[in-house]
């Protein structure tokens, strides 16, 4: 039989078989390499920050201090149209003072013997707030601060 054009694989009529592609593996190791130097771009980049502004939380578990004879510091909202907030030297009662003299008054106090702190906030006052007073205070040598907040349900009787 002549060969024909059409069948020029072989004698037999049937063109040769097609050899199957090879399979298509996807290489994954570039993407990889982007998501590990995205993560790494997004931990380099972003700020670690703590919640700002937090009321100073209800005390469950705690232990007392004497406050007959302790320095109590209060803090109180600014009044109307004034930003920074007021400081009171006493239990809410006392006169209003600067940061410089409240830290006078703790120094005065201090050399007198009296080494506890309570420091007292309004539940409003934002806890940023009640930080910074508390650095400043801490930086007086020998005080034992104290934070002052309202009782439990579990610790009233």
């Amino acid at each position: 039989m002549p060969q024909s054009p059409l069948f020029a694989g072989g004698g037999d009529g049937l063109l040769p078989r097609r050899s199957k592609p090879p399979e298509a593996d996807i290489d994954i190791t570039p993407m990889i390499d982007c998501v590990f130097l995205l993560l790494i771009f997004f931990m380099v980049s972003s700020t670690m920050r703590g919640t700002p502004d937090l009321d100073v939380p209800v005390a469950n578990h705690s232990t007392g201090v004497d406050s007959r004879g302790a320095v109590i510091v209060t803090i109180r909202n600014p009044l109307a149209g004034d930003p920074a907030p007021r400081l009171l030297l006493g239990d809410g009662g006392g006169p209003e003072a600067t940061p410089a003299e409240l830290k006078q008054y703790v120094e005065d106090a201090v050399r007198s013997g009296r080494t506890n702190l309570v420091l007292k906030a309004e539940g409003d006052v934002p806890h940023g707030v009640v930080d910074e007073v508390g650095q400043l205070i801490r930086g007086v040598t020998g005080v034992k601060l104290f934070l002052g907040v309202r009782e439990g349900k579990e610790t009233r009787q």
